[in-house]
């Protein structure tokens, strides 16, 4: 019997296969052949040939099997009957000294969303006596974490330890993983570097903890050494715990490894490593490659739509996104929270101003989803860029929940671009309340004035920052080329060849200069001579990392930069001028969004 079910399908074995067949010949089925039968029915979540199983083996007598009894409660709880897990666990005498029966039940309520009966099961079993083992504690580290509550975690680490279970490898996965949710990757890493044997999952935790922090270069790095170093094979969740740095860093190529390590490994028809490839190729710039994968799923589900929604609004096919989230819905996918921030930022950023409106009044009556912070946050911000400052302003006060930075910050923001005064001032006193060390929000608010030409408030906002410490963030550009990353400030002349990289900057300003380019002086916010603002402008970081990528990158391929600043108008305006003179497309990510330069115009259509 075992060896018959093991390599079929659930579905096939579940409905073959007859536990009468054997009774029929005067056998009674073992509990090792019930409990391959119970485990196919737990993958297939087939809940009446489940209880059909349940009914054979109580008559059977194994109801009290200690190896069927927790496939039981699984059984139940996997499809959704956690109340009829609990009833089979209340009858049953023998719990209140096995630890194995209530770590069952624990993690049934913890895999159905039911954190306090969780943790309520636990202290009535360290009532009764019952000592937790490796497996309880593996289970209650992945309930805290659902659970979201960093000092109950706190205290389990602790019980870990007291009970001597810190060595236990799953024990250990549980809390770097826990560590990592909460966003306190040192204790995470403290944990992880103590550890004597490591697994897939281990490294998997701990470069998902750097990567859902923004610490890049380390899951970049605990990647290589897992291979290098404990040559082990990466998983599915370890790809897509990596996959956010290749995005993160626009490196296309690192990018690129990954997924043909994906396909080596047979991973790409999983929908969760397929969405985040569509995530990775869009952020380095390719939404063409992420829509090629989007369509190879003939199965798809909400995350990957979402997906690539984001993918072409990212990179300035603000259409296409409408579209597919038009296609979306037409297929039965009703977009969630997420998908309808996607869409109300691709809005924003396109200038679909009256469409965002649209779908944001008619979201919780159309879709059921109720507005939060984020999406509020895309309203404002659609409507600064529109230009629509005073309408946003009333939005803001009108809107009866507490506005965040980020919503303060785009109006300000907007303020600048569209050189408001008035609105800006209110704006940024409000942020230096809310964010007392953002150093941004008073760098913005100089910026206001510098665009009016106000530099005695210009002065005054500096000597705000230096009372208060605070420093403004450079800004820098950098350029991928075999694996090694150059990093470009402003007027940066450390580059070893820096003389060929200002050479090729001179000879691009007299052929943009031809084309019709004039410097856009109004766009340096220092108060300097007009010959010094034009030098300022032409040795900003990205035309520095163009110029560089001129020298290197081969001729038939685009020239891919970031930078981690807005692009300026005016570092705009003579890109796109770059883009015609040279023939050459240039691919150049921002805070904000990608712009894809080629023929003397850019994706974003001017509208950033």
């Amino acid at each position: 019997m075992v060896s018959i079910c093991s390599p079929l399908s659930p579905n096939l074995v579940a409905n073959s296969i007859s536990v009468e067949a054997p009774r029929s010949r005067g056998r009674l089925l073992t509990s090792r052949e019930y409990g391959v039968l119970l485990q196919f029915c737990i993958d297939s979540k087939s809940l009446e040939r489940g209880k059909m199983l349940h009914s054979h083996i109580r008559k059977d007598g194994f109801e009290r099997n200690r190896d069927l009894l927790p496939r039981l409660i699984k059984l139940y709880s996997v499809c959704g009957r956690i109340d009829d897990a609990k009833k089979l666990f209340d009858r049953m005498s023998k719990r209140n000294s096995d630890v194995f029966f209530w770590t069952s039940m624990i993690c049934a309520y913890a895999k159905n969303g039911s954190m306090m009966r969780c943790f309520e099961l636990f202290v009535q079993m360290l009532e009764r006596g019952v000592r937790p083992d490796s497996y309880t504690f593996s289970g209650l580290m992945k309930a805290s974490a659902e659970f979201g509550f960093l000092e109950l975690t706190l205290q389990l680490h602790s019980m870990v330890v007291r009970c001597g279970c810190g060595g236990c490898l799953s024990v250990a996965n549980s809390l770097i993983h826990a560590y990592g949710s909460f966003g306190v990757v040192h204790e995470a890493r403290k944990l992880f570097d103590r550890m004597v044997v490591r697994d897939v999952a281990s490294w998997s935790a701990m470069i998902q903890a750097c990567s859902s922090m923004g610490s890049y270069a380390d899951s970049m790095a605990l990647f290589s050494r897992m291979q290098l170093g404990d040559s082990l094979k990466p998983n599915e969740l370890t790809v897509v715990a990596l996959l956010p740095a290749c995005g993160f860093f626009s490196s296309l190529r690192k990018g690129q490894a990954v997924h043909a390590y994906v396909i080596r490994n047979g991973y790409e028809s999983n929908l969760i490593v397929g969405s985040a490839l569509v995530t990775m190729y869009s952020r380095c710039g390719d939404p063409d490659v992420a829509y090629t994968i989007f369509t190879s799923f003939y199965q798809k589900n909400l995350v990957l739509w979402t997906s690539m929604i984001e993918g072409f609004a990212l990179n300035g096919k603000y259409d296409i996104a409408l579209n597919l989230f038009k296609k979306m819905q037409d297929q039965g996918f009703h977009p969630n929270y997420v998908t309808l921030v996607v869409i109300l930022s691709a809005c924003s950023h396109a200038g679909f101003v009256d469409e965002g409106l649209q779908i944001f009044e008619t979201m919780q009556e159309k879709f059921g989803v109720k507005a939060g912070v984020e999406h509020y946050a895309c309203v404002v911000d659609m409507l600064g860029r529109g230009g629509r400052l005073d309408d946003a302003e009333k939005f803001i006060e009108n809107m009866g929940t507490r506005p965040s930075g980020s919503m303060l910050g785009s109006l300000l923001g907007a303020c600048q671009v569209h050189r408001n005064v008035e609105i800006g001032e209110r704006m940024a006193y409000r942020l230096f309340e809310l964010e007392p060390h953002n150093a941004a929000n008073y760098v913005i608010l100089s910026n206001v004035y510098a665009a009016v030409g106000q530099w005695h408030n210009v002065g005054r906002v500096r000597q705000m920052m230096i009372a208060k410490g605070l420093l403004k963030d450079s800004g820098c550009s950098w350029i991928e080329l075999k694996d090694t990353v150059y990093v470009f400030g402003a007027h940066d002349r450390s580059h070893w060849e820096s003389d060929k990289i200002y050479k090729v900057l001179e000879e691009l300003s007299e052929e943009i200069g031809r084309a019709g380019y004039m410097p856009a002086t109004e766009h340096v916010l220092l108060d300097v001579e007009e010959n010094e603002k034009k030098k300022l402008l032409c040795s900003h970081s990205e035309r520095l990392a163009i110029a560089f990528g001129l020298l290197k990158v081969p001729p038939e391929m685009p020239i891919r930069i970031a930078k981690n600043l807005r692009v300026c108008d005016d570092c705009h305006e003579a890109i796109k001028l770059i883009s015609r003179v040279t023939s050459r497309k240039f691919v150049v990510r921002d805070t904000n969004r990608f712009h894809h330069f080629y023929r003397g115009s850019c994706s974003c259509g001017d509208y950033w």
